[in-house]
């Protein structure tokens, strides 16, 4: 599994319009070995607010193949919204351990 992250900063008081955004994205849940999206949202900060954007893909190609998609170039285009601050921060993990609650078999 591969694991992509952004992190993006908006100016104070200004992170729910990131948050709008991001709830009409389009396209990525079509893509093929997309396994999942999550937006967190850093707690206690002071001069502007911090999202991590959060996929998961079955393989980093898989995640390549989504950045060159029309799909992903009609999600990121546009005039850069005015409440980012900075640049955002791309990671890219290929993921080593992982692990969910076991699931009971109930009759």
């Amino acid at each position: 599994m591969f694991v992509a992250t952004n992190k993006l900063r908006t100016k104070k008081g200004r992170g729910h319009e990131l948050e709008e955004r991001f709830q009409r994205r389009s396209g990525v849940e079509q893509q093929e070995g997309f396994l999942g999206f999550e937006m967190w949202k850093l707690e206690n900060t002071f001069a502007h607010e911090e999202y991590l954007i959060v996929t998961r893909w079955e393989s980093k190609k898989a995640h390549h193949l989504w950045t060159r998609s029309e799909a992903f170039r009609s999600a990121h285009s546009g005039p850069r919204p005015d409440f980012l601050e900075g640049h955002p921060e791309f990671g890219g993990y290929d993921v080593r351990a992982a692990s969910a609650p076991k699931r009971s078999l109930s009759v």
